[in-house]
């Protein structure tokens, strides 16, 4: 059983609105600068030029327009000054590089020295311990590729100096 909500007679339930109102923060300081808090949500997004509701803007075609009846589209606005800042620090932003475990590293080197791009070979290789399936490898083999470790293999084997048994203790004919 669930205990009776109740009224609070020693809270100003006036008060509380107004101080739960007040606490909207937005993290972001661009957006944050351009903010009016008299405004609502709905109509700060529209005078920022951003989309309160993304089905609004991207509408879902219907039956009709699949049978050839097109209704027209509607105009883009204009970019405001808000929205071009986003973009820019979008722009800006630096993507984080790939990470990929010591292990896994030596385990993609290891596969591609001796498989190359066979990945049911790879699937049926002892040291596959954690039995990954063919997509499963060639999703982080081509994740690895991605990896400054990568190119450092690359230099390595066009100079003819890499050599996998120094990184596994294995047997490799050559």
């Amino acid at each position: 059983m669930t205990k009776k909500h109740s009224f609070r007679y020693s809270r100003n339930a006036k008060k509380l609105r107004k101080k739960e109102k007040a606490r909207l923060r937005i993290k972001n300081p661009i957006v944050d600068s351009a903010w009016k808090h008299g405004l609502s949500v709905k109509s700060n997004f529209n005078r920022l030029g951003i989309a309160y509701d993304s089905n609004e803007v991207l509408k879902i075609p219907n039956r009709g327009f699949l049978q050839g009846t097109q209704e027209s589209i509607p105009p883009v606005q204009k970019k405001t000054k808000v929205v071009e800042a986003l973009e820019n620090v979008a722009q800006q932003s630096e993507k984080k590089p790939a990470y990929i475990s010591e292990d896994d590293q030596l385990f993609c080197l290891y596969n591609l020295e001796l498989y190359g791009d066979d990945f049911q070979a790879m699937t049926r290789d002892p040291k596959n311990v954690y039995q990954l399936t063919s997509k499963q490898l060639e999703r982080l083999i081509d994740k690895f590729k991605k990896t400054p470790k990568y190119q450092t293999y690359l230099k390595e084997k066009r100079a003819g100096t890499f050599n996998i048994a120094d990184i596994y203790d294995i047997c490799v004919a050559h």
